[in-house]
């Protein structure tokens, strides 16, 4: 854990005794979103320092606002061992342990931020039992900065804009939003791709919502992007999370299921390694999904604007004793959908989602409302090594990942595909240090959600590699989702030790 307390220093590391500052006793972080329908809050972080000189808990009252960054360590290069760690014959332990007794000298060191923030108002001080004192602080990530900037946006001085504010085309819009929170010490929101819509609406004089709202409404779509800050470092951005994008699933060589996830070979998780519920959640089926749209009139020459709702929905692909309630996913967008202002608005086109977007839409649809994902699902440091697998121990998503050998892995749904197994993600949790036995111990207690397996090819006998069925690492069920067999061997991800 690294601190800024804003006083020159820059950043001084909590974990090292040599600078005698404090040390991370424990910490919970919530972060994300409970479900797909929601997007997510601000992570919120609650720590408790040991301070054993009582330098930090004199100054408790001026804290607030002091950054904060926590990280867990890298596998490291031989340039960023330090002479405190003394020579390799004093070190005693094997080269895959490394990174166990390597502390990062900065943040930016090589490092897997967990979450990166500033300290919140209020919080407590205590005497510790054995000496010095506990303080219990709290911090918010940036992202918060988002929520709380609701100032004017841009206007104009034409007539018919009647005092309207945040006009402009979309990417002006995503530019501005971006200044003013750079302007604030806040992430930038980065589109990863996302395709912006021709044009969208303004806002009248007395509706101010904050740049996180705005954000949510300039993009979205059929893609539906669920937006989290994503940490590099002592930085950090805000990036869309693609819940509807399909997802290819691999074979190797080996006989082993696996995606490609940001380069990188994710091989399935066991579910041996993972401390989760047997029970399953069977999700309220969704039939559609509907985008609350602009539609834009004239009256006397001023512009006004109201809802539209553009409808996708599963295209005859959800068994019908499905369909009979209609449950619909709804998303508010300032997409200008319908001009009917008779050449007033003349700023920019309509936009309108493609009959591939519904069909991508009704895939997903299907995939969502026909696959189950565990009520609770844990992942601990003791069994999964955060050096090997950083990306499930972060205040963000982890992106794609399977998890194959647990006791639900034989159902099969009605479309004759796994009801269990496939592509998921991370879209929250809680993250938690303490101490256990003597052991530092961080675990994750993730929120999943099902991602939509790329079904564009069937796969025949004759496409597997030559190995027994025994030697494959899946059920045969799994056999119907799996898009591309690998002919080498893919770069693997990272190694370490458990």
């Amino acid at each position: 854990m690294f601190i800024d307390t804003g006083n020159g220093t820059g950043w001084t590391p909590v974990n090292d005794s040599t600078k005698d500052v404090a040390a991370l006793d424990s910490f919970t972080i919530d972060w994300g979103s409970d479900s797909i329908d929601e997007q997510p809050e601000p992570a919120v972080m609650s720590f408790t320092l040991r301070d054993r000189t009582g330098r930090l808990a004199g100054q408790a009252l001026t804290l607030a606002g002091m950054k904060v960054v926590v990280q867990f360590s890298n596998q490291p290069r031989w340039m960023d061992l330090t002479p405190a760690m003394g020579c390799w014959r004093d070190l005693c332990i094997p080269i895959d342990s490394l990174h166990k007794t390597y502390s990062p000298a900065s943040p930016d060191s090589p490092a897997e931020t967990m979450f990166a923030g500033s300290v919140s108002t209020g919080g407590s001080i205590e005497p510790a039992s054995d000496g010095g004192w506990l303080l219990k602080l709290s911090a918010t990530s940036r992202m918060a900065i988002w929520k709380r900037l609701q100032s004017q946006g841009p206007t104009d001085t034409a007539a018919k804009w009647n005092g309207a504010h945040w006009i402009g085309t979309p990417s002006a819009r995503l530019k501005e939003m971006n200044r003013r929170a750079s302007a604030q010490g806040a992430p930038e929101a980065q589109l990863d791709g996302l395709a912006l819509p021709s044009s969208v609406a303004p806002y009248t004089p007395s509706d101010h919502p904050s740049q996180l709202d705005l954000l949510h409404r300039l993009t979205v779509g059929p893609r539906l992007p669920q937006w989290h800050e994503v940490y590099d470092g002592a930085a950090s951005t805000i990036r869309p999370l693609f819940l509807a994008d399909p997802i290819a699933v691999h074979l190797s060589t080996d006989g082993r299921l696996n995606v490609l996830t940001d380069g990188e070979t994710r091989y399935a998780l066991s579910a041996a390694d993972i401390e989760a519920s047997t029970d399953l959640s069977i999700t309220e089926p969704l039939t559609q999904v509907v985008i609350n749209a602009k539609r834009v009139k004239s009256d006397n020459g001023k512009l006004s604007f109201d809802d539209v709702e553009i409808t996708m929905g599963d295209q005859d692909r959800l068994p019908p004793q499905l369909t009979v309630m209609q449950k619909s996913l709804t998303v508010d967008s300032d997409m200008l959908a319908v001009d009917d202002s008779g050449g007033v608005w003349n700023s920019g086109g309509t936009s309108n989602v493609s009959a591939t977007d519904r069909a991508n839409i009704a895939q997903w649809l299907e995939s969502h409302d026909l696959r189950m994902v565990p009520e609770t699902v844990t992942f601990n440091s003791t069994r999964i090594d955060p050096a090997r697998r950083p990306w499930l121990y972060k205040a963000s998503p982890s992106g794609p990942f399977i998890i194959v050998k647990a006791k639900a892995s034989a159902l099969t749904g009605s479309d004759g595909r796994p009801s269990f197994t496939g592509p998921i993600t991370t879209i929250g949790g809680t993250l938690s240090y303490r101490w256990h036995a003597g052991n530092p111990t961080l675990t994750q207690e993730a929120t999943l959600a099902a991602l939509r397996p790329l079904l564009t090819k069937r796969i025949t006998w004759a496409d597997l590699p030559t190995l027994s069925w025994q030697q494959l690492d899946l059920h045969i069920c799994d056999l119907s989702m799996i898009q591309i067999i690998n002919t080498s061997s893919p770069t693997a991800e990272k190694e370490g030790t458990q």
